[in-house]
């Protein structure tokens, strides 16, 4: 039958932690194994047996249940409640066979049951499928932090590549600036229309440049935050202000019950967040509709809505839109429901602030991307 079985498998040999008050018991199952190749280590309770998996190579505990002090059901509840030791197969070895028993036994995590007397075939099969799993899961682990390495690599190149497109960017912006005065001393409409158009794309780039570079520093909580009283009307209509200018606008409306809004916040990072989520708007909405942003007050909250007569997002789309891998999943699959990333900005900077955002959308009839700020 074992040649029908993968090499691996077959070859699962590893480290075994007998864990037994009964010296008879240990020796007995340490014979079993040893002469199958395996390494055992005995510990004659639970305290010990926690001490030994601390500092040993353990790929499976075969863990009595009936023991003094700690039973195996206490110590499989603090192994499999250890994030080092959780993925660990415990077996646990007992003369109980009720269905309780074997209910609190899954209750506390164990991976497979032993019963005594044991058989030594049952013994070294289960021990050996323990093996094989264990290893399994050290491949699979060893594979993602691999793969998180990678994804490190991938963000420190790409960060460093934003961060050197900064410099030529801003020197085309003035570049550009200086053409479009060039344009209005001389009275070349044409030249600064031209020049209008190509400042509105540069400064689109340097948003992108920005937003990348700040999600990164905020993922790795490196962003200080700037906070101080602010009033969120004001903020709001210098996000309105700088938008006056997109191609794209349609009619902005503010609907804000109270003439000022106070709260501790950066200043300028709320302002960024109201603008990306009005250029969202702006964006996905036709130029005779109307975008609306709203300032609720509360007792403990104040909460923003910018609202848009735009398609709409559908529902299975909801989950990724503001993740930034979610975002790349998006744009492969030619959905556009955001600018890029600054929805994922716009997400971080609010957790940093201890606020939250979400959108409430229907197909076909428009969004409401909403965030909240705590007073």
């Amino acid at each position: 039958m074992d040649e029908a079985l993968p090499s691996s498998l077959q070859q699962s040999i590893g480290h075994i932690l007998i864990v037994d008050d009964e010296p008879f018991n240990r020796e007995l199952l340490h014979a079993i194994l040893k002469n199958q190749g395996h390494e055992t280590t005995g510990a004659e309770n639970g305290k010990r047996a926690l001490e030994l998996i601390e500092s040993l190579p353990v790929d499976v505990v075969l863990l009595d249940v009936m023991m003094p002090s700690l039973d195996g059901f206490q110590v499989c509840r603090i192994l499999k409640g250890n994030a080092r030791t959780a993925h660990i197969p415990v077996i646990l070895v007992t003369s109980l066979s009720g269905r309780k028993d074997r209910l609190m036994g899954m209750e506390a995590g164990a991976n497979d049951f032993l019963t005594k007397p044991v058989d030594i075939q049952e013994v070294l099969l289960r021990v050996r499928n323990a093996i094989y799993a264990k290893r399994l899961y050290d491949r699979l682990q060893e594979s993602y932090e691999k793969l998180k390495e990678l994804e490190s690599l991938r963000d420190k190149l790409t960060h460093m590549l934003v961060h050197d497109m900064r410099s030529p960017l801003a020197g085309i912006h003035g570049y550009l600036e200086m053409i479009r005065l060039h344009g209005q001393m001389n009275r070349n409409p044409k030249i600064q229309r031209f020049a209008d158009q190509a400042l509105h794309s540069t400064s689109s780039l340097i948003e992108m440049v920005s937003s990348i570079l700040d999600v990164s520093r905020l993922e790795e909580d490196k962003m200080p935050l700037n906070s101080a009283p602010a009033d969120l009307v004001d903020v709001t209509r210098q996000a309105i202000q700088s938008l006056t200018g997109s191609k794209n606008e349609c009619r902005i409306s503010l609907e804000c019950p109270h003439e000022s809004v106070q709260v501790l916040c950066d200043g300028e990072i709320m302002r960024r967040v109201i603008t990306n989520l009005l250029a969202n708007a702006l964006k996905f909405s036709e130029e005779t509709t109307e975008v609306t942003v709203g300032i609720e007050k509360h007792p403990e909250e104040v909460k923003v809505r910018v609202s848009d007569h735009g398609p709409g997002i559908p529902e299975e789309h909801l989950p990724m839109i503001f993740e930034k891998y979610g975002q790349a999943h998006l744009r492969s699959r030619r959905q556009k429901y955001s600018t890029g990333l600054g929805l994922t900005f716009c997400k971080l900077a609010l957790e940093a602030h201890n606020g939250r955002i979400g959108v409430h959308t229907e197909v076909g009839r428009g969004s409401t991307f909403w965030f909240t700020l705590p007073t």
